[in-house]
């Protein structure tokens, strides 16, 4: 998969877990398409994943209207994955939990990357 300046993916063919990374500070709605469409490019690319986690650690400033492309990513997730785990930085979870609860109901959140691994390995 052809990484970017906005979103890079990695998979970890042992664990079989796709790894999308968002490499941004700021994403509005544009940003959030391009995550999208390299996103399902990824599930595309890697059909033997059993879980997707979306690395956003990089991202202090998440406008609203992108918050739409995170939730049209879950459907073409959820019905391939086992998990989709969300790593998220407190200050952007704790906005988001706010503006946008029904979010939740289909993410897991974790602040790093190894936490959510340990995760997913725990409930396989």
């Amino acid at each position: 998969m052809e990484n970017n300046i906005k979103f890079t993916s990695s998979y970890n063919s042992s664990d079989k877990i796709l790894i999308g990374k968002v490499e941004l500070t700021s994403i509005g709605r544009e940003d959030a398409r391009s995550v999208y469409d390299l996103t399902i490019e990824g599930i595309n690319l890697y059909p033997d994943y059993s879980d997707y986690i979306l690395d956003s650690t990089n991202v202090s400033d998440v406008t609203t209207d992108s918050v739409g492309y995170l939730m049209k990513v879950l459907p073409s997730v959820r019905k391939t994955a086992g998990y989709m785990i969300l790593v998220m930085k407190e200050n952007v979870l704790q906005k988001f939990m706010i503006s946008n609860p029904e979010m939740f109901d289909f993410y897991a959140v974790f602040f790093t990357i190894d936490d959510a691994v340990k995760y997913i390995k725990s409930k396989r």
